[in-house]
Protein backbone atom coordinates (compact mmCIF):
# COMPACT_ATOMS: atom_id res chain seq x y z
CA UNK A 1 0.00 0.00 0.00
CA UNK A 2 2.99 2.15 0.34
CA UNK A 3 2.66 5.42 -2.01
CA UNK A 4 -1.41 4.77 -2.58
CA UNK A 5 -3.30 7.92 -2.14
CA UNK A 6 -6.10 8.06 0.87
CA UNK A 7 -8.52 7.15 -1.64
CA UNK A 8 -6.91 4.18 -2.80
CA UNK A 9 -6.00 3.17 0.69
CA UNK A 10 -9.86 3.52 1.77
CA UNK A 11 -10.71 1.47 -1.37
CA UNK A 12 -8.14 -1.27 -0.51
CA UNK A 13 -8.95 -1.39 3.07
CA UNK A 14 -12.89 -1.16 2.91
CA UNK A 15 -12.37 -4.20 0.31
CA UNK A 16 -10.04 -6.34 2.15
CA UNK A 17 -12.72 -6.10 5.08
CA UNK A 18 -15.21 -7.30 2.34
CA UNK A 19 -17.02 -3.80 2.93
CA UNK A 20 -19.23 -2.16 0.44
CA UNK A 21 -18.97 1.36 -0.12
CA UNK A 22 -22.88 1.35 1.83
CA UNK A 23 -21.42 -0.86 4.88
CA UNK A 24 -18.50 1.62 5.53
CA UNK A 25 -20.79 4.54 5.23
CA UNK A 26 -23.37 3.08 7.69
CA UNK A 27 -20.54 2.25 10.30
CA UNK A 28 -19.38 5.99 9.83
CA UNK A 29 -22.87 7.11 10.22
CA UNK A 30 -22.58 9.01 6.64
CA UNK A 31 -23.97 8.69 3.34
CA UNK A 32 -22.68 5.97 0.72
CA UNK A 33 -22.08 9.09 -1.97
CA UNK A 34 -19.19 10.92 0.85
CA UNK A 35 -17.37 7.04 0.91
CA UNK A 36 -16.97 7.49 -2.99
CA UNK A 37 -15.85 10.61 -3.20
CA UNK A 38 -13.53 9.88 -0.64
CA UNK A 39 -12.47 7.04 -2.64
CA UNK A 40 -12.11 9.15 -6.00
CA UNK A 41 -9.99 12.24 -4.44
CA UNK A 42 -12.71 14.59 -4.69
CA UNK A 43 -13.03 15.21 -0.51
CA UNK A 44 -11.58 14.04 2.45
CA UNK A 45 -12.73 12.77 5.86
CA UNK A 46 -11.82 14.42 8.95
CA UNK A 47 -9.16 12.97 11.81
CA UNK A 48 -12.32 11.70 13.63
CA UNK A 49 -13.75 9.63 10.69
CA UNK A 50 -9.96 8.32 9.61
CA UNK A 51 -9.27 7.00 13.48
CA UNK A 52 -12.67 5.29 13.19
CA UNK A 53 -12.03 3.85 9.64
CA UNK A 54 -8.81 2.69 11.13
CA UNK A 55 -9.69 0.64 14.21
CA UNK A 56 -12.35 -0.93 12.21
CA UNK A 57 -9.60 -1.85 9.36
CA UNK A 58 -6.98 -2.72 12.25
CA UNK A 59 -4.17 -0.13 11.19
CA UNK A 60 -3.29 2.68 12.61
CA UNK A 61 -4.62 5.87 12.06
CA UNK A 62 -1.00 7.26 10.29
CA UNK A 63 -1.41 4.54 7.61
CA UNK A 64 -4.01 6.78 6.27
CA UNK A 65 -3.08 10.76 7.56
CA UNK A 66 0.16 10.41 5.88
CA UNK A 67 -0.79 9.79 2.73
CA UNK A 68 -0.98 11.71 -0.06
CA UNK A 69 -4.20 13.41 -1.36
CA UNK A 70 -3.38 12.37 -4.67
CA UNK A 71 -1.92 11.10 -7.59
CA UNK A 72 -2.32 13.65 -9.88
CA UNK A 73 0.35 15.15 -11.68
CA UNK A 74 -0.64 18.95 -11.16
CA UNK A 75 -1.35 19.61 -7.50
CA UNK A 76 -4.32 21.65 -7.64
CA UNK A 77 -4.20 25.45 -6.00
CA UNK A 78 -6.88 27.76 -5.41
CA UNK A 79 -5.70 31.52 -4.64
CA UNK A 80 -8.32 33.94 -3.72
CA UNK A 81 -7.98 37.88 -3.75
CA UNK A 82 -10.79 40.52 -4.26
CA UNK A 83 -7.61 43.24 -6.04
CA UNK A 84 -8.31 42.24 -9.51
CA UNK A 85 -4.55 43.04 -10.27
CA UNK A 86 -3.12 41.37 -7.12
CA UNK A 87 -4.79 38.48 -7.83
CA UNK A 88 -3.17 38.40 -11.17
CA UNK A 89 0.13 38.56 -9.93
CA UNK A 90 -0.32 36.35 -7.20
CA UNK A 91 -1.52 33.35 -9.22
CA UNK A 92 1.12 33.81 -12.12
CA UNK A 93 4.02 33.81 -9.32
CA UNK A 94 2.35 30.56 -7.73
CA UNK A 95 2.71 29.13 -11.59
CA UNK A 96 6.23 30.13 -11.61
CA UNK A 97 7.12 28.42 -8.52
CA UNK A 98 5.31 25.12 -8.97
CA UNK A 99 4.98 25.26 -13.05
CA UNK A 100 3.70 21.70 -13.00
CA UNK A 101 0.42 23.18 -10.89
CA UNK A 102 -3.16 23.75 -11.96
CA UNK A 103 -3.92 27.45 -10.62
CA UNK A 104 -7.90 28.57 -9.86
CA UNK A 105 -8.19 32.12 -9.07
CA UNK A 106 -11.47 33.89 -7.46
CA UNK A 107 -12.36 37.37 -6.35
CA UNK A 108 -15.29 36.17 -3.99
CA UNK A 109 -15.34 34.04 -0.97
CA UNK A 110 -18.07 32.43 -2.48
CA UNK A 111 -17.13 31.37 -5.69
CA UNK A 112 -13.69 30.05 -4.25
CA UNK A 113 -16.29 27.66 -1.78
CA UNK A 114 -18.35 27.10 -4.35
CA UNK A 115 -15.44 25.67 -6.52
CA UNK A 116 -13.88 23.65 -3.11
CA UNK A 117 -17.56 21.88 -2.96
CA UNK A 118 -16.82 20.33 -5.99
CA UNK A 119 -13.11 19.77 -6.81
CA UNK A 120 -10.17 18.83 -5.10
CA UNK A 121 -7.92 21.30 -3.70
CA UNK A 122 -4.27 20.46 -2.25
CA UNK A 123 -3.34 23.93 -1.71
CA UNK A 124 -5.21 27.14 -1.33
CA UNK A 125 -3.90 31.16 -0.75
CA UNK A 126 -5.99 33.14 0.83
CA UNK A 127 -5.97 36.78 1.32
CA UNK A 128 -7.50 37.57 4.85
CA UNK A 129 -9.10 40.56 4.06
CA UNK A 130 -11.89 40.16 1.08
CA UNK A 131 -14.54 42.25 0.96
CA UNK A 132 -17.46 41.31 2.11
CA UNK A 133 -15.79 38.55 4.51
CA UNK A 134 -12.31 37.44 5.66
CA UNK A 135 -10.17 34.68 4.75
CA UNK A 136 -10.18 33.17 8.43
CA UNK A 137 -13.77 32.64 7.78
CA UNK A 138 -13.29 31.21 4.12
CA UNK A 139 -10.61 28.82 5.27
CA UNK A 140 -13.31 27.44 8.12
CA UNK A 141 -15.50 26.51 5.00
CA UNK A 142 -13.22 24.86 2.86
CA UNK A 143 -11.78 22.87 5.86
CA UNK A 144 -15.15 21.67 6.60
CA UNK A 145 -15.32 20.45 3.03
CA UNK A 146 -11.45 19.34 2.81
CA UNK A 147 -9.51 18.99 6.16
CA UNK A 148 -6.86 18.07 4.48
CA UNK A 149 -6.13 20.78 2.78
CA UNK A 150 -3.36 23.14 2.61
CA UNK A 151 -3.68 26.26 3.53
CA UNK A 152 -1.49 29.22 3.71
CA UNK A 153 -2.65 32.91 3.84
CA UNK A 154 -1.30 35.92 2.35
CA UNK A 155 -1.82 39.45 4.10
CA UNK A 156 -0.02 42.58 4.77
CA UNK A 157 -1.29 42.53 8.31
CA UNK A 158 0.61 40.39 10.70
CA UNK A 159 -1.67 40.76 13.72
CA UNK A 160 -4.15 37.83 12.12
CA UNK A 161 -1.32 35.27 12.73
CA UNK A 162 -2.14 34.17 15.87
CA UNK A 163 -6.12 33.50 15.05
CA UNK A 164 -4.47 32.17 11.70
CA UNK A 165 -2.28 29.32 13.33
CA UNK A 166 -4.88 28.68 15.48
CA UNK A 167 -6.67 26.92 12.16
CA UNK A 168 -3.53 24.69 11.99
CA UNK A 169 -2.85 26.25 8.60
CA UNK A 170 0.65 25.14 6.55
CA UNK A 171 2.02 28.87 6.38
CA UNK A 172 1.42 32.73 6.77
CA UNK A 173 2.71 34.74 4.05
CA UNK A 174 3.40 38.95 4.35
CA UNK A 175 3.15 40.34 1.29
CA UNK A 176 4.57 40.92 -1.15
CA UNK A 177 4.30 37.56 -2.35
CA UNK A 178 7.66 36.09 -4.20
CA UNK A 179 9.03 32.68 -5.29
CA UNK A 180 11.36 32.18 -2.57
CA UNK A 181 8.37 32.45 -0.26
CA UNK A 182 6.03 30.15 -1.43
CA UNK A 183 8.93 27.80 -2.32
CA UNK A 184 9.77 27.74 1.59
CA UNK A 185 6.21 27.81 2.78
CA UNK A 186 6.54 23.87 -0.08
CA UNK A 187 8.71 22.76 2.07
CA UNK A 188 6.85 22.67 5.51
CA UNK A 189 2.72 21.62 3.84
CA UNK A 190 1.27 20.03 6.40
CA UNK A 191 -0.02 17.62 4.13
CA UNK A 192 1.85 16.10 1.41
CA UNK A 193 1.13 16.52 -1.87
CA UNK A 194 1.89 14.37 -4.69
CA UNK A 195 4.05 15.86 -7.37
CA UNK A 196 5.67 18.40 -4.54
CA UNK A 197 8.51 17.78 -2.63
CA UNK A 198 7.87 19.16 1.10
Amino acid sequence: MNGSTIGELITTLRSKNRMSQQDLADFLYVNQGTVSRWERGVRFPDTELIEKMAARFGVDPSVLTQAPMNRADAPEIMVIDDEPILLGDVRDTISEAIPDSSVHAFRWASDALAYAGKHRIDIAFLDIELVGGNGIDLAKGILEINPRCNIIFLTSHPEFAKEALELFCSGYIMKPLNITKIRDQLEHLRYSVAGISG
